[in-house]
């Protein structure tokens, strides 16, 4: 599992497409947070069954990467609305490492 690498720094994730969906999302998110040391993130969930669960939890656990200096998250034609949107930008705001969206 992803949480175990804690001394991971880049992580890429491509779902574009597939029948992920807010489970597997959900667990992605959680494991987000023993990485304290990811750097880089870019994860595409595009055209997935991703919905706001899934959002929330990955937004949610986006304040423990407080080394984080760039992301990618990419959400298009997926059934995330407002609650998952604001989830994601709500945490984004305490990252003070970002320097790149």
């Amino acid at each position: 599992s992803l949480q175990n690498l804690k001394l991971l720094q880049e992580i890429t994730l491509k779902f574009q497409g597939t029948q992920v969906g807010d489970t597997g999302a959900v667990a992605i998110g959680n494991s987000l947070q023993n990485l304290k040391l990811l750097q880089k993130i870019d994860l595409d969930f595009g055209g997935t069954q991703v919905g706001n669960d899934g959002a929330v939890a990955i937004g949610n656990n986006l304040q423990n990467l407080e080394q984080l200096q760039q992301i990618t998250l990419i959400f298009a034609y997926t059934q995330v609305g407002d609650t998952g949107a604001v989830a994601i930008g709500n945490n984004l705001q305490n990252l003070e490492q970002l320097l790149k969206i």
